[in-house]
């Protein structure tokens, strides 16, 4: 028998660390198309930065601080990025239309169109509770922890997006109990949920992706040109819509099912595999070209030469009446999308063990970020109690003091602490987030997902019953809404 040295504790710690690529892993990009899911750390990393600069220091979503001073470099084109939010929820919204469609479009391509409508059926009814039972937890959560005062410190803080997004108490706990349903059913019905505001991103990536699936059930039968006609006759038609976000979200959910279906043409690969120098121009090109689109600032865009150009331009390019910057970064991501889509290399980074990790947190991340933010990260910046605290500015017969406009003066709001305390608690809050994600995953995602195979088994006829579902880190959330 041979005899085989144990590992040391170190080499046994390297061997484990996110960030280490294995070959043999079962994230190699050779392999698989796990690149998405490093795409999906990277965003649901962004959402946390762009929270974290919307509540502390908006001026980063302008091009700068104020009309006639030089911008900062956080505020130049492409570094502006990762604070100034929209590319989360825009990212995520493709990955649902091209994993909804990747299993589909392989069974259908291989002629097996009864297990491609299959499990089409399976998944869509397995994506509302999968996104239900999860976001329902999260909102006992913080229901409970406002009921226990934990939102006081937000509320009486000097950052005006804790104040906003922060709930009030009702004045009776029964108020609370009630309104904690009404607020289940808003999330679901509007998308506004009081106790954590990020939740308004799940109802429309849930339409999403029954657009996919809808769309899948018709196409199923069409040749693949004529598919890649309907995809753009699709895409121009919610161009020209200027209804909320559906550059958003209905164009990247069409645009993940093309590049999910593209995927799959043999011709495609073949011209990718013998066009190298033409495939790196192409996506050196899309990238710094998508960047410098995703960088148009979202507030004030007329204080800079370069977005201003953009904004002029905007008039001709887009429909009256829409979020310009949206807009913007919708073209931008699916640019650098397509550039990582034809760059094995660009995959092979996104396939690496920490992007892989951070993906597979990514939906927790977005469930506790906000209230994790709203409490714990207040109580570092700005202390545990809320106090002192002065309230409403009165007069000596106990009635508020009105301004010039006749309103009540603003309460003295608790200032932050010094800059050494914020520079080194937002770093800890970090790593405390994706601790919580870490458990979240481990023990919430699970537990969701054995309720949704109950159900299953409840209702599915007997022969259609599987115990295999879709994996969590499929269900392309985390983040992380931004805007």
């Amino acid at each position: 028998m041979e005899y085989i040295q144990p590992k040391q504790l170190y080499t046994r710690i390297l061997d484990n660390v996110p960030w280490k690529t294995d070959p043999n892993a079962k994230g190699d990009p050779r392999k698989s198309v796990k690149w998405i899911d490093g795409l999906r750390g990277i965003a649901s990393f962004l959402v946390v930065l762009t929270h974290l600069a919307r509540a502390w220091d908006y001026d980063l979503f302008a091009p700068r601080d104020s009309e006639d001073v030089a911008p900062r470099i956080l505020q130049w084109p492409v570094l502006r990025i990762p604070w100034q939010g929209r590319l989360g929820v825009t990212i995520f919204a493709f990955l649902t239309g091209y994993v909804c469609a990747l299993k589909p479009f392989k069974q259908s391509r291989n002629g097996d169109m009864l297990g491609s409508f299959t499990s089409v059926a399976k998944s869509a009814f397995r994506r509302p509770p999968r996104l239900i039972f999860p976001a329902t937890i999260a909102l006992l959560i913080s229901w409970v922890m406002a009921q226990c005062g934990a939102f006081i410190t937000a509320n009486r803080s000097d950052c005006w997006w804790c104040r906003y997004a922060a709930p009030d108490l009702a004045p009776t706990f029964w108020e609370e109990f009630v309104r904690l349903f009404k607020n289940f059913l808003d999330v679901w019905t509007t998308g506004y949920m009081a106790y954590d505001d990020h939740q308004w991103a799940l109802l429309p990536l849930l339409k999403a992706a029954m657009l996919v699936y809808v769309m899948l059930c018709i196409t199923m039968f069409v040749k693949f040109r004529w598919r890649l006609a309907i995809y753009l006759g699709m895409t121009l038609y919610f161009h020209q819509d200027a209804a909320k976000n559906t550059e958003t979200f209905q164009m990247q959910a069409i645009y993940g099912m093309f590049l999910s279906d593209l995927s799959y043409s043999t011709s495609w690969k073949e011209f990718i595999e013998n066009h190298k120098w033409l495939r790196r121009v192409v996506a050196a090109t899309l990238t710094c070209t998508g960047l410098f689109i995703c960088s148009y600032p979202g507030e004030h865009p007329e204080w800079a030469t370069w977005s201003n150009y953009m904004f002029e331009a905007a008039q001709y390019i887009f429909p009256p009446g829409v979020n310009i910057g949206k807009r913007y970064s919708a073209i931008g991501v699916d640019m650098i999308i397509f550039a990582i889509y034809i760059s094995p290399s660009t995959k092979e980074f996104l396939a690496n063990r920490l992007l892989l990790w951070l993906g597979k947190q990514s939906f927790a991340v977005y469930l506790v970020h906000g209230t994790l933010l709203r409490t714990v990260l207040c109580w570092m910046l700005y202390g545990i109690t809320g106090q002192p605290w002065e309230g409403d500015i009165v007069d000596g017969n106990g009635q508020p003091i009105l301004d010039e406009n006749g309103e009540p003066l603003h309460p003295h709001w608790i200032p932050i602490r010094a800059p050494w305390v914020v520079g080194t608690s937002i770093p800890a809050w970090i790593v405390l987030v994706y601790i919580f994600a870490s458990l979240w995953t481990s023990y919430v995602d699970p537990f969701c997902a054995k309720m949704t195979q109950k159900v299953e088994k409840l209702m599915f006829e007997e022969d259609e019953t599987s115990a295999e579902s879709l994996p969590l880190n499929n269900v392309p959330m985390a983040a992380m809404p931004t805007v």
